[in-house]
C-alpha cells in the first residue's frame, strides 16, 4: 500500500505537482518511521496519548496541503494525535487572515475574518460613550478590536482552522474511494490553494474594510471629539451653578434680576454664544455657538431642583442635541 502511494507522489512529481498543487519533495526520512508500516509520534514511552499515523494518512497529508507540506505535517500528525485541532501561531496568517485564508481556499473562514475588524468597529462605536476625556484610551481601543483582535485570532487558529478542512478532505476521498492509492488520486485532483481566489477576494476584503471599518470608527470619533467638547463646556460653566446655589442657600431664592445679568461674564471661556439665567426658576440656557458646528443652533439647559435637605440638584436637558453627543 505504502509502495503504491510513493509511486503516485512520483508521478505527480514528474507531472510538475500540477494534479496536487505544488505537493513537493517527500522524504521518507522526512519523519521517523516512515518507512514501516505505522508513523508514531515520538515522546515518552509511557505516554498515554501516544497514537499510531497511518502512513497512508501521512501521505494524504502530504498531498491535500500542498505548498508548505514541510511546515504543516508535523503540526498535523501532533493534531492526529490529540484527537483535535489545537491553537498555536501562525505568521502569514496575523498579517493578512482573510488573505490567508483565501489563498488556502477556506472561504468561510476567509468571509468570517474579513467581518472581524467590522465587527470591532461597530463594537468600538457602541463602548465610545464611556471613553469620554480619554483619547488615547480611545485609540488603543479601536486598534485593539480592529487591528490586533482580528489579527491574533487569525495566526491562533490558521493551524487548527486548515488541518480540519484538510482532514475533512481527507475523509470524504476516503469515504468514496476503493483503495489507498485510488483515496490520493481524488485527494491530488483539486488544488490545495488559489492564488488567484486570494488575489481577488483579497482585494474585496481590503475594499471592504477600507469602506466599512474607515467611515465608522471617523463617524465614531467625531462623536467622541463633540461629546469631549461639550464636557469641558459644562465644566466652565462650573461658577455660574455656584453662583445660583449660593444665592439659594443664603437667601431661599434665586438670584435677583440685577445680579443675574452679571453671571453670564463669569462663563469666561465657556464654548456657548449666550448663556441665560432666568432669576425666577434659576434655570440656565445655553446656547451652542460655532465652537462646536455640530450642535449650531441647539441648546443645553441646566435646571436646579431643591431636595429635602434643601439642596440644589442639577439636571440637564439637550433642547435638539442627539444623545450620542452628549457626555
Amino acid at each position: 500500500m505504502l509502495q503504491t502511494l510513493w509511486r503516485y507522489i512520483g508521478r505527480l512529481q514528474t507531472r510538475g505537482g500540477k494534479a496536487s498543487g505544488n505537493v513537493g519533495t517527500v522524504r521518507r526520512d522526512a519523519y521517523p518511521l516512515l518507512a514501516g508500516e505505522s508513523v508514531r509520534h515520538a515522546g515518552p514511552p509511557d505516554d498515554p496519548r501516544d497514537k499510531v499515523i497511518r502512513p497512508a494518512l501521512f501521505v494524504l497529508f502530504r498531498i491535500a496541503i500542498g505548498p508548505s507540506a514541510d511546515y504543516y505535517g508535523p503540526r498535523f500528525l501532533a493534531f492526529e494525535r490529540a484527537g483535535h485541532g489545537m491553537a498555536g501561531w501562525h505568521w502569514p496568517a496575523l498579517f493578512a487572515p482573510a488573505v490567508w485564508a483565501f489563498y488556502r481556499k477556506l472561504w468561510i473562514v476567509g468571509f468570517v475574518f474579513t467581518l472581524l475588524p467590522l465587527a470591532g468597529a461597530h463594537a468600538m462605536a457602541f463602548i465610545a460613550p464611556w471613553l469620554d476625556d480619554f483619547t488615547y484610551m480611545w485609540l488603543a481601543c479601536a486598534m485593539l478590536l480592529t487591528i490586533v483582535v482580528p489579527a491574533v485570532s487569525g495566526a491562533a487558529l490558521a493551524n487548527a482552522l486548515l488541518y480540519r478542512h484538510v482532514r475533512r478532505c481527507i475523509r470524504t476521498a476516503e469515504a468514496h474511494a476503493k483503495s489507498p492509492s485510488h483515496a490520493a488520486t481524488r485527494v491530488g485532483g483539486t488544488a490545495p490553494v488559489s492564488p488567484y481566489g486570494a488575489l481577488v477576494c483579497g482585494t474585496l476584503a481590503l475594499a471592504l474594510l477600507g469602506g466599512g471599518v474607515g467611515p465608522v470608527l471617523v463617524d465614531a470619533y467625531n462623536d467622541h471629539a463633540v461629546r469631549v467638547k461639550v464636557g469641558k463646556a459644562l465644566v466652565g460653566v462650573a461658577p455660574i451653578k455656584e453662583q445660583i446655589e449660593e444665592s439659594w442657600a443664603a437667601f431661599q431664592r434665586w438670584p435677583r434680576p440685577a445680579s443675574a445679568i452679571e453671571i453670564p461674564a463669569r462663563a469666561g471661556a465657556v464654548l456657548f454664544d449666550e448663556v441665560v439665567v432666568d432669576p425666577s426658576t434659576g434655570r440656565v440656557k445655553l446656547d451652542v455657538g460655532p465652537s462646536i458646528p455640530e450642535l449650531g443652533g441647539k441648546a443645553i439647559l441646566l435646571v436646579p431642583a431643591v431636595d429635602v435637605a434643601e439642596r440644589v440638584r442639577w439636571y440637564c436637558v439637550p433642547v435638539g442635541i442627539p444623545d450620542r453627543y452628549l457626555p
